[in-house]
């Protein structure tokens, strides 16, 4: 094979190789998309990477060309990046994430009622190990490493999850026809 059949054939490679690429029925099965210019677009807050300034969707002052990344969510210490003409600010809480919280929260108080004493057996057969012994005193530590008033604060908190859990557990008592208090 002579040098010019070999790049008379790379040529042909080439080319069939662009035309490939070119056409859109062999790419529409894409595995991975680095070009994210329409969920960029779509976020309610966008950073020029360019400048480092933060907009919010639609400000006059992104540049046209600009390399723009698309932010959700913003924090109080992105504001130092906020453009000073669309003053992105941080949105409220949504009712939304409050009830998803509810919800999180009356799930974990479930799972503790319902696997509340094997839970509490394996955390006691837990301490009897080896990595549990250091986690106790990694914890004990912590625990002697705060001030009094954080120390008071954390007993309060717990001692008021426990109060929570326990008037929880009998209102699901007395929800679900069984009104006895009895040891649950």
């Amino acid at each position: 094979m002579s040098s010019n059949d070999a790049a008379s054939l790379l040529d042909r490679a080439a080319l069939a190789l662009q035309t490939l690429c070119g056409d859109k029925h062999a790419v529409s099965n894409v595995l991975l998309r680095i070009d994210n210019t329409a969920e960029a677009a779509a976020a309610p807050y966008q950073f020029d990477a360019a400048l480092g300034r933060l907009h919010r969707r639609g400000c006059r002052a992104i540049p046209e060309m600009a390399p723009v990344y698309g932010l959700w969510h913003l924090t109080r210490d992105n504001l130092k990046h906020a453009c000073k003409r669309c003053r992105p600010l941080p949105e409220e809480p949504h009712s939304e994430d409050t009830k998803d919280r509810a919800d999180l929260l009356f799930g974990l108080v479930s799972l503790m009622d319902q696997f509340g004493h094997v839970l509490k057996e394996r955390g006691r057969d837990f301490q009897n190990t080896e990595e549990g012994r250091q986690l106790s005193s990694q914890l004990g530590a912590i625990y002697d490493g705060l001030g009094r008033r954080e120390q008071e604060v954390l007993d309060t908190v717990l001692s008021a999850l426990d109060a929570v859990i326990e008037k929880l557990r009998k209102l699901d008592r007395s929800l679900n026809g069984n009104g006895s208090d009895g040891g649950g």
